[in-house]
């Protein structure tokens, strides 16, 4: 059972980039990054996932509440595997249980990060017009890239606390600098990808609600940002 104590005292040194800490998890016990990442990503995913999700309801924003954390584990468990390749192939000298010990830092502190941004999409969805309303297909776009360059942001500004760490831990500073490139993008298309079969996170106007989308494959996640982003400026 995680203590609440120890997790509260280390999300400050998360935050820092506090190099003790990581370095604490990679050669120590693997049970102490765990006991502080999952209740993280939990409750910081999980509430942003629930403000996400209040514009269609409190049905919806439970839905998301569950599903942004399933997510951010799909993407882990993948990415775990890719990264730990990634590293290998680009000479790090970081292994598979290193690879997703840095990753799962990584999405604690994204996790933190989109904690202290849900009450701004909190008031954001407060204040959004009813999904019946004509005015509503535009919110959806407002909305849809919003979150997505909150949750980019996140991504990015996670990672990067951790290239110092990863540039220290592999065998020479360039191949870390390199390894952490390679996983920076591989996370941010992997993320988007799976966040886009697990589909819907705010619901779209006209559609009912529900935890997944009938046909979860159709389309991606790139196409749907554009046309969001096409329909703000009338193209």
């Amino acid at each position: 059972m995680p203590n609440p104590s120890v997790i509260l005292q280390n999300i400050p040194s998360l935050c820092r980039g506090e190099r003790s800490l990581l370095q604490g998890w990679l050669e120590g016990n693997p049970t102490r990054s765990l006991s502080f990442c999952i209740p993280a990503i939990l409750l910081g995913c999980g509430a942003y996932g629930f403000t996400m999700g209040l514009w269609q309801g409190y049905e919806m924003a439970s839905y998301i509440g569950i599903k942004l954390p399933l997510v951010i584990a799909a993407t882990l468990l993948i990415n775990g595997m890719i990264n730990g390749m990634l590293a290998m192939v680009l000479g790090s000298g970081i292994g598979f249980r290193q690879s997703i010990q840095f990753l799962l830092a990584g999405f604690a502190l994204m996790s933190i990060i989109l904690l202290s941004l849900s009450p701004i999409t909190f008031l954001m969805a407060l204040h959004a017009p009813d999904p019946g309303d004509p005015t509503a297909k535009q919110w959806h776009s407002i909305t849809l890239l919003t979150h997505t360059l909150l949750i980019a942001y996140a991504g990015i500004v996670s990672h990067r606390s951790l290239l110092g760490h990863l540039r220290n831990f592999a065998t020479t500073p360039g191949h870390g600098t390199q390894t952490f490139f390679a996983w920076l993008v591989g996370n941010l298309f992997v993320g988007a990808q799976i966040s886009w079969v697990m589909r819907p996170f705010f619901g779209s106007p006209g559609l009912k609600v529900q935890f997944l989308r009938d046909h979860p494959m159709a389309g991606n996640f790139y196409e749907t940002v554009w046309h969001a982003f096409t329909t703000l400026l009338n193209i």
